[in-house]
Parts: structure tokens; C-alpha cells; sequence
């Protein structure tokens, strides 16, 4: 049943019984997997994490920083320029290339070092069963055949079958696109049945809204639907930027350009008796003045400033380029399904007969039916599972 080219231990989890499925994972319904079974798990199947995109070094990130052509055009320029001695050209030059890497390479570093805080901040705990106890683990610790308790308010931390329930319902629109809950089920389902239909399954990455129900673990990490899309993402290739074509095209033109007009102006020089050398050095140094040094660091400096402005709103960007592509988005075509938006349903009034009472910052102020509103509140407490956890720091203050 193991299948090395897909993404799950086993490969349709969803049409199998569930005493095979434990049977195959060496799985027990009731007292769970041995510390054993996990580390066996562990190694033949890594943890329970996406696979790590390898970083590039900080020499590569500097590095990046000149590949653009018009960069190379003013390497160049700067190289001629030291070649016939003209230093304050050069040292120019160089100023410019110098500033532009340097805006470049901090801005990247910086987003590179907060999306790593961000991925160290988010670690999450499971609920399973093992050695015939309830206990928390890490997520990234759990391994296929691993028996995992949910209920409302948990995210799922990996792909499994369902064997047992209680009006479990799941919001998949992080996955499917589709923003309404999904109602579980535990019949068996047919092979060829598309992974939104799947109601016998959980998926990594879903959330559970409602009821609460145990699962069996049958594929973590990569051999998750999340992790089939992750490689895919990983696999695509970059293409350039609108800002990065436009460069590329300006910069064949100036070099087409200025080469011409320095081949006609060698030619006039030679047919007039000219000194060769002297019209040479005075072709080369036009052509140096017509690349525009300030243009590259004058679009470093707008995608710098754009790129403080995204942090401001929240928002990390690992590429300085990107911002330029954001901003020459014009329509985004999406559906209500949660996907661009937090996808949570709040009170912000409550509307008892003739009076309406704004709910602000979890703030009820006063009001003429006081006494309906402690009842409602009431029975909104009493009529859920949510759970306070009281921090260390919390204890000391």
C-alpha cells in the first residue's frame, strides 16, 4: 500500500476500511502508538513539517543584487571610465552601484530574518493518544498510524481518516476555495472520489468549527494535499517582473543605441584624419555618458519606500521587485471564500427588541435590558469548549 510516488503512505486512505488502515500503520485504535512505533515513524517518514526551501546564502542574496542588465551596463561604464582615467566618472559609478546593492541586500536581508521569526512563532500543539494516555504534542512530532483528538477550534495538523465523530464539521476553504463548513462522515468512499469530497478525511492546514472527533494519521508532511500543493509552488519557475523586462529592454536599446552612434562617430573621425586613438577614447566616453547612472538607484529607492510602506500595513515582502509587481495589479479577480480574508464571523450588535447595543472590543456598554443581556451572555459561555491557557509571564504579574 506504500506508494514512494504519492503523497501518502497510503494511497487512497479514503476508500479503505479503517481496521485495514490500522492494521497497515500498525496502528491502535485505543491506546495508540509506542514511543517506538513514533521514532520508527519519524525516520521513515520525517516529521510532521513542510519541507525546508534551502535558503540562499547572504554572498548569493549580494550577488543577485547585480545581475540586472543595466547594473552590468554601469560596471562597465565605470570600467572605462577608470581605463582612460577619467576618476571622478568612475568613483561615480561605483558610488551609484555601491548604494543601489547595498538598499537591495539590507531590505532582503531584513524580510528574509522576519519571515524566520514568523515560522519560529508558529508552532502548534496536537492532542493524541499514546501508550494508552491523552497527551499534547508538538504537530510537527506526529507520524502516520499517530491517533489524533479533535474538537471545535483545532487546526488540523495532518492529513487522516476519520473512525469516530460527533457532528464534526471542518472549514477546507484554505484548501478547496470553499468557505461553507463541511460535514464529516465515516463511510468509505470510491477511489476516484476528488479530494473536496473526501468527508471521510481530514486534511492539514483545515480547521474544525464544530463537534469533535478521533482520527487516524495517514500522511504527514509532504504526503499531505497541502504539502503536494507546497512542492508544486516550490517547483515553479520564477519569471521576471514587469519593472525587470522593462529594464532588460531599455538596456539592449542603449547598448544598441550608443553603440551605434560611437561606430559613427569612429567612422567620421577616421574619414577626417582624425588621431585614432583620441576618437576611440572620445566615442567610448560618450557612450559612457549616455547610460543613465541614477536610474538604477532611483528604482531601488521607490521599491524601498514602497516596500516600508507594505511593512507598515503588515505585510513582508521577500523580494524587493514584487512590490512593482503588486502595484501594477489592476483587477483581482476571487470569491467570497475566505481566502483573502480572515473567514471569522463576529457580533458587532445585538439587536433586543426596540434597542440595539454595539458590541466594541468585547465591550458591552449600558443599557435598558441589562439583565436579557447577562442571560445571552450566559448562555454564550456556557455553550462552547473554548479554553483559557494561563501564560508563565501572566503567573508572575
Amino acid at each position: 500500500m506504500k506508494n514512494k510516488n504519492s503523497f501518502y503512505p497510503i494511497e487512497f486512505p479514503h476508500s479503505e476500511d479503517i481496521e485495514k488502515i490500522a492494521q497497515l500503520l500498525q496502528a491502535n485504535q485505543q491506546s495508540g502508538l509506542t514511543e517506538q512505533q513514533v521514532q520508527k515513524g519519524i525516520k521513515d517518514y520525517g516529521l510532521n513539517s513542510y519541507k525546508a526551501q534551502k535558503q540562499k546564502s547572504i554572498f548569493l542574496i549580494l550577488l543577485a543584487q547585480f545581475k540586472s542588465p543595466i547594473i552590468l551596463l554601469l560596471v562597465v561604464a565605470a570600467t572605462l571610465s577608470f581605463f582612460f582615467q577619467h576618476w571622478l566618472e568612475g568613483f561615480s559609478v561605483i558610488a551609484v552601484l555601491f548604494i543601489t546593492a547595498a538598499l537591495g541586500f539590507f531590505m532582503e536581508l531584513q524580510a528574509r530574518r522576519s519571515m524566520s521569526a514568523l515560522k519560529q512563532m508558529d508552532v502548534s500543539v496536537s492532542k493524541v493518544i499514546r501508550d494508552n494516555s491523552i497527551v499534547e504534542i508538538p504537530s510537527e512530532r506526529i507520524v502516520p498510524g499517530d491517533i489524533v483528538l479533535l474538537e471545535a477550534g483545532d487546526m488540523v495538523p495532518a492529513d487522516g481518516r476519520l473512525f469516530e465523530l460527533h457532528q464534526l464539521e471542518a472549514d477546507e476553504s484554505a484548501l478547496t476555495g470553499e468557505s461553507l463548513p463541511v460535514t464529516k462522515k465515516l463511510e468509505s468512499l470510491k477511489k476516484n472520489t476528488p479530494t473536496a469530497a473526501q468527508t471521510n478525511m481530514i486534511f492539514k492546514g483545515t480547521a474544525v468549527v464544530n463537534g469533535n472527533a478521533k482520527a487516524i494519521i495517514t500522511g504527514t508532511g509532504m504526503y499531505t494535499e497541502l504539502g503536494k500543493i507546497t512542492s508544486l509552488v516550490e517547483s515553479a519557475e520564477q519569471s521576471s517582473t514587469p519593472l525587470e523586462q522593462k529594464l532588460q529592454g531599455l538596456t539592449k536599446k542603449l547598448i544598441w543605441i550608443t553603440s551605434v552612434f560611437a561606430l559613427i562617430f569612429i567612422v567620421t573621425g577616421a574619414i577626417q584624419g582624425k588621431d585614432i586613438y583620441l576618437i576611440v577614447e572620445t566615442a567610448l566616453a560618450l557612450a559612457v555618458a549616455a547610460i543613465p547612472e541614477g536610474l538604477p538607484i532611483v528604482a531601488t529607492i521607490a521599491l524601498t519606500y514602497g516596500m516600508l510602506r507594505m511593512a507598515k500595513k503588515n505585510v513582508l515582502i521577500k523580494r524587493l521587485a514584487a512590490v512593482e509587481t503588486l502595484g501594477g495589479i489592476n483587477t483581482i479577480f476571487t470569491d467570497k471564500t475566505g481566502t483573502l480574508t480572515e473567514n471569522k464571523i463576529e457580533v458587532s450588535d445585538i439587536c433586543i427588541f426596540d434597542e440595539s447595543i454595539a458590541v466594541e472590543k468585547n465591550k458591552i456598554g449600558a443599557n435598558n435590558n441589562r439583565a436579557i443581556i447577562d442571560q445571552l451572555l450566559l448562555i454564550s459561555t456556557l455553550c462552547n469548549n473554548a479554553v483559557i491557557y494561563e501564560k508563565e509571564n501572566d503567573k508572575n504579574n
